[in-house]
């Protein structure tokens, strides 16, 4: 009887590492021979954080996206992000990631001020980006870390979830999450529609003959 009661365990064991990836398969970094599978628009689906004291922080956060570009440089990403806090104000603004290995490092300057953050990418589901983040004190100590996964179009199916929660785990991230909306902020970099701008040939044409 005991001998069969081991076999039932060995088995259930071996069903178990089947059924449930580890967290080498879960969690692998995203290694690109060039960065133009994640350039365009990404919107904030959900995000996660290791420390309880980030969490305000994010749940502040309405609704986010993000517009990745490239530059002259090969390792340097143009990034335009917008964010929709809960007060229904939008902030909005511009950096360069620079990229070292599977390592990103980008400087935000917001209401002027200056915020240090090292970043990583790890593969994910289709048409989805998944971003760990880690915010520097001014002494270079880590504040602590998020997990954010974008989306193409802000919406994720049910087993995708799923799949990022438990990356989460793995990464260590608390079982604590925010859903953000799909209500985004206006793109700020919209230029005025042609007919509205005012030309130096227009003002040349303008000016009063010469006698």
């Amino acid at each position: 009887m005991a001998a069969q009661l081991v076999v039932a365990l060995l088995a259930f064991t071996s069903l178990s590492a089947t059924a449930e990836p580890d967290c080498k398969e879960l969690v692998k970094p995203l290694v690109l021979d060039s960065h133009s599978p994640i350039y365009g628009k990404w919107v904030l689906h959900v995000g996660s954080w290791d420390k309880h004291g980030l969490k305000s922080d994010l749940q502040s956060v309405h609704s986010s996206w993000v517009d990745l570009s490239p530059t002259s440089d090969s390792g340097v990403i143009a990034l335009y992000w917008a964010d929709r806090l809960n007060e229904d104000k939008c902030l909005q603004g511009a950096a360069n990631i620079t990229i070292s290995g599977i390592t990103s490092h980008t400087a935000f300057i917001i209401n002027g001020h200056t915020s240090y953050h090292d970043g990583k990418y790890y593969e994910t589901c289709s048409d989805c980006l998944l971003s760990e983040d880690t915010t520097l004190l001014p002494d270079g100590k880590s504040k602590g870390r998020y997990l954010f996964l974008f989306t193409r179009t802000g919406a994720l199916q049910p087993s995708e979830l799923e799949t990022f929660k438990k990356q989460a785990e793995c990464l260590g991230f608390l079982p604590e999450y925010h859903f953000v909306n799909t209500d985004l902020c206006p793109d700020g970099r919209e230029k005025t529609s042609p007919a509205g701008q005012k030309t130096e040939e227009d003002d040349t044409e303008n000016q009063p003959a010469e006698d």
